[in-house]
């Protein structure tokens, strides 16, 4: 009996098991059926079996129960909706993609409730239990339910806080995921505000969140992504707005190896004339190449939608150089642009930008970016060696400021070898009328006379026949051309009118070897010794590189010409460096300079092995900066008659261009008379104009437009080059004196601004076009890498609060400056025309830390020292606001948000009701309407309205400390700014916020929140109260 019974019990518990079983795998292979259209799911390996249901058995049991019939007779798998007949099975927890739009499959397997119901598991389900628990669809939905009861909370004013606990419940969500990827496409699909393109979208969070934590996340999650989520992914950014697109190729790692299975979508777009939407996404997946330029560029030129252009080619040098050669067949005269748009169905054409001249800078523009040599570009050459032709021409026969040796030098160096400039030379001679000068470069050319014009050819034929074998030019009184060698001057008529080289030939060295270069920083090294310097470098055409030439370098009795394109073959990079070190880095000498930093740029441009001594110079001058400390920027109050010489009646004591020098009035040109004479533009300028102002005579520049590469140099360029170096110490001899005389206490020897050491705007463009960034830490320039300071350690201790920080920022960081602020922070910002002296200067004065980065920081703080100054390494301003809060233990509030005024940096706030301010918007119009005695009607309208308000001024004085006659702060007097308050803000905004020392109108609105949503990393929410909350408590 009892084995019967006992056999009956094992029956049943083997039948109770096995519903138990049967139940579990139903629940296995449950999912949500949300289209018609079954779908594929990730699948890297397709010959896998289901892991579902799989049984150790190998039968059919697993394609019985997970493969139903569809209503069209195909056989799906539940788990997987395959739209195919039937196939191996995989994961059914995996992301699944619907066509044409994409849902999540129900995520099927808890073995959760699986443990509960058997507490004695079968091998088998042992086997499968010990796979990690997939989430499911509900759990997600639960997610996202409880993000948007936060989210879309009317009731919390408060957006900073609903910003750090979304973003805290998202982190979460994303490491409880057993698909992270999964889980945030499901999230974004299904917000209520997916179809939204705003970056204030629930959507646009979750996206940026997940972004920020897939950047910073330890997990490795690389073989989650497979190519149906990146897909999916694609889909998602793609098909509304492109608003989420740029993260979503960082997240999901689009753009990898083997992405081409976008390309389908992405024609899509142009097939829809979607150029720029096509354009961003082959940009940002590098799918540049699988595109011709008639797919995508062109239309888009043809838009004038260069940006997009520019952003589509970064980092790919080929695209760049078939850009560029598209807009040179454009510029070809023999283009017809009128039947390229007709043929390329292009909607919205800009016609007026597809003017020839509009390209043709526009490809120049280019190929300078992108340095593509011009000889791939024809029809750009020519135009560019046109223009420089015509600039030619101007300076000689209209400026008239070319010797005959430049002249010859530059015509060549622009011309080049190119045929169809030589042609262009001859006729743009012939518009001026200069005939000899036309036969002479025909001849120079060898140009056939089926290409000159007759009255060249024949002037060319009396060249030959007068001077034969010669093509140096005659007198040319007979050929009806023009003489313009009759209004030259001689080399006395020039040192009449300009300041001469007072040292002998003899004492001007030509420094063209080693030894020479020993004798001569023997000399320019010995204590007490005052230096000018100046350099040369060949005009450039045609985008041609430039590079130093020639170095100057003057003492009082004696100047020396390092020679450095002869130099350049037999001194290394490390004789460069020592050579700058012994000559700038000597504190027993001064040196003088004037425009100092594009010497000093173009000398590390050339020898980047000059930047790092060049960083550590002693005692250097900047001319120009110490003259506008002794005179200001007006003009120089020297009295000129002291620099005269006696008996000069035609010189500038006559007391310059309205007395009787050299550009006073008429004379007649009689015997021992002067011929009448105006300097040009050039010479009333720059050193020319302060040598005039301090010694009595401007410099003559008609040399400094020379071929200074070219060997041996003239005679008069030698002279020009030494007097430009030795003038400087003249110079600095005049200014000091005339300090001393006036008493002005000043730094006689200011230092030289730091802004030469900065990578150019040409250098960070160019660098962006390659697609490389231009670090602050470290500046690699043809070869050479500088390095710049390394963050320091942040400071312990107890946190502050952003009102006891207290710095001033260089010119180079206004945006971190401006971050810092809207913390509350208190900034001093410089502004773009200060230098990083006046940094120094606030900070000693104020007591406050100075911010700056680079070589400036070591400029700076060698002056202040390391404890009042700190070197911001981050690239972006929003990140270096970051780094500098977190170095400093500064700890913020949502009440230091705001706190400070974002112009002035003021902490005091006025607060006025909309009904006020609007009140005084009205009285500000009645002012200016008064002073502009222009509207009549409408001044006697608002008189009429205030009129009964004018005895009240009273009360906004004592109510908002505001004065009623000219709308100002009673306090500073600043203008109340309620003219840039839009009148509709007086409807939707009640309450208004004046700062007390600017008079800027603020308010409470949207920016508040993404501020904090900036900075919520360091943000602390512990106390909720807001700046607008403080000011209400304070006023009540």
């Amino acid at each position: 009996m009892f084995v019967i019974v006992s056999g009956l019990w094992i029956v049943i518990r083997y039948f109770i098991y096995s519903l138990t079983r049967k139940d579990t795998a139903d629940k296995a292979v449950q999912v949500d059926l949300i289209k018609e259209k079954p779908v594929i799911v990730e699948n890297e390996n397709p010959t896998r079996p289901c892991r579902t249901l799989k049984r150790s058995s190998g039968d059919d049991y697993t394609s019985q129960r997970c493969h139903q019939k569809t209503s069209k007779g195909k056989s799906v798998c539940v788990a997987r909706r395959e739209n195919t007949p039937t196939q191996s099975c995989c994961k059914s927890s995996e992301l699944i993609r619907t066509s044409p739009y994409t849902k999540m499959a129900e995520a099927p397997t808890n073995f959760t409730e699986i443990r509960k119901a058997n507490p004695n598991p079968s091998t088998w389900l042992r086997n499968c239990m010990k796979q990690p628990a997939q989430t499911s669809t509900n759990e997600m939905k639960e997610w996202l339910d409880q993000i948007e009861v936060k989210w879309f909370d009317e009731g919390n004013a408060n957006r900073a806080a609903v910003h750090a606990q979304v973003s805290e419940l998202l982190t979460q969500h994303f490491i409880t995921a057993s698909n992270p990827y999964s889980a945030c496409i499901y999230m974004i699909e299904r917000c209520r505000d997916f179809y939204t393109g705003k970056t204030t979208t629930l959507s646009f969070y979750i996206m940026k969140e997940f972004e920020r934590w897939t950047r910073h996340s330890k997990k490795k999650m690389d073989d989650l992504l497979s190519q149906d989520i990146r897909f999916h992914a694609f889909l998602m950014a793609t098909e509304r707005h492109m608003t989420l697109f740029d993260m979503a190729v960082k997240a999901f790692k689009l753009r990898h190896i083997g992405n081409d299975y976008f390309l389908p979508e992405i024609k899509k777009f142009l097939e829809k004339g979607k150029h720029k939407e096509a354009c961003h996404c082959a940009g940002k997946l590098g799918l540049q190449g699988h595109f011709s330029m008639q797919e995508i560029i062109l239309p888009l030129l043809l838009q004038d939608k260069v940006n997009l252009v520019e952003s589509y080619v970064i980092g790919n040098p080929e695209q760049q150089k078939a850009v560029v050669q598209l807009l040179d067949h454009l510029c070809d005269r023999e283009t017809d642009i009128n039947r390229i748009i007709e043929s390329s169905g292009v909607q919205n054409v800009k016609r007026d930008k597809l003017q020839k001249k509009t390209l043709s800078k526009l490809a120049v523009r280019l190929m300078k970016l992108y340095q593509i040599p011009q000889e791939h570009c024809p029809n750009i050459s020519n135009a560019r060696g046109v223009g420089a032709l015509k600039y030619l021409m101007y300076k000689r026969y209209i400026e008239k400021t070319f010797g005959s040796g430049s002249w010859d030098e530059m015509v060549k160096n622009a011309v080049g070898e190119n045929d169809f400039l030589k042609e262009q030379l001859v006729e743009q001679l012939m518009c001026y009328n200069d005939l000899p000068e036309a036969a002479k470069w025909a001849m120079i050319y060898r140009l056939g006379d089926d290409k000159l014009p007759r009255p060249v050819r024949e002037a060319k034929e009396r060249m030959a026949s007068e001077q034969p074998g010669h093509g140096a030019t005659g007198g040319w009184d007979d050929t009806g051309g023009e003489n313009w060698d009759d209004d030259c001057y001689t080399e006395q008529d020039l040192q009449k009118y300009y300041h001469s080289l007072s040292v002998p030939l003899e004492q001007i060295t030509l420094v063209d070897t080693r030894d020479k270069l020993s004798v001569c920083v023997a000399r320019l090294c010995v204590p007490g010794t005052v230096i000018g310097i100046d350099s040369e470098w060949k005009p450039a055409f045609a985008a041609q590189p430039q590079r130093v030439a020639l170095m100057q370098f003057a003492v009082m009795d004696h100047v020396y010409l390092i020679d450095c394109t002869t130099l350049r073959s037999t001194l290394t990079d490390q004789d460069w460096a020592d050579f700058t070190g012994r000559i700038f880095c000597n504190k027993d000498t001064v040196k003088l300079g004037y425009g100092l930093e594009t010497d000093l740029t173009m000398f590390t441009k050339t020898f980047p092995s000059m930047k790092e001594p060049l960083m550590r110079m002693k005692r250097v001058v900047n001319v120009e900066d110490l003259s506008k400390q002794i005179f200001g920027d007006g003009p120089v109050v020297l009295d000129e008659s002291a620099f005269m010489s006696d008996g000069e009646d035609g010189g500038p004591s006559g007391g310059g261009p309205s007395g009787g020098g050299p550009s006073g009035g008429q004379q007649d040109k009689g015997e021992g008379s002067v011929k009448p004479y105006s300097f040009s533009k050039k010479e009333e300028r720059g050193l020319s104009e302060l040598v005039r102002q301090c010694l009595g005579k401007p410099l003559c520049k008609v040399e400094q437009m020379s071929d200074w590469e070219k060997r041996p140099l003239r005679q008069a360029q030698m002279v020009y080059a030494a007097l430009d170096a030795y003038v400087l110490l003249e110079v600095y001899t005049a200014l000091t004196s005339h300090a001393r005389q006036m008493g002005l206490q000043i730094n006689l020897e200011p230092p030289v601004c730091a802004k030469w050491s900065k990578p150019s705007k040409t250098d960070k463009k160019r660098a962006k076009a390659a697609g490389k960034s231009l670090e602050p830490r470290t500046l690699v320039r043809e070869g050479v890498s500088v390095c710049f300071e390394t963050p320091r350690p942040a400071q312990s201790g107890p946190p502050i609060t952003p009102h006891q920080l207290r710095v001033v920022v260089d010119t180079m960081l206004q945006g971190l400056g401006k971050h810092l602020r809207s913390c509350g922070v208190d900034v001093v910002i410089l502004e773009a025309n200060n230098d990083h002296e006046k940094a120094v200067m606030i900070s000693k004065e104020q007591g406050r830390i100075a911010l700056s980065s680079g070589y400036p920081y070591k400029m700076i703080r060698s002056h202040v020292g390391e404890a009042m100054c700190y070197s911001v390494v981050s690239q972006k301003a929003g990140e270096q606001a970051m780094e500098v809060l977190k170095h400093f233990n500064v700890k913020v509030t949502q009440k230091d948000i705001f706190s400070r005024c974002q112009v002035c940096n003021g902490d005091e706030y006025l607060e006025i009701p909309a009904s006020d301010l609007k009140i005084l918007y009205d009285r500000k119009l009645q002012l200016e309407s008064e002073k502009s005695r222009t509207n009549s009607s409408n001044n006697v309208t608002v008189s009429s309205m205030l009129g009964n308000l004018s005895s009240d001024g009273a009360h906004f004085l004592k109510q908002y400390n505001v004065d009623w006659g000219t709308v100002t702060v009673a306090t500073s007097g600043a203008p109340l700014q309620v003219e840039a308050v839009h009148k509709s803000k007086f409807e939707s905004v009640e309450l208004f916020y004046c700062c007390a020392n600017c008079g800027k109108v603020f308010w409470e609105g949207s920016h508040f929140s993404r501020v904090c949503d900036q900075f919520s990393h360091v943000l602390s929410i512990d106390d909720n109260q807001t700046v607008y909350d403080r000011l209400r408590k304070q006023s009540s």
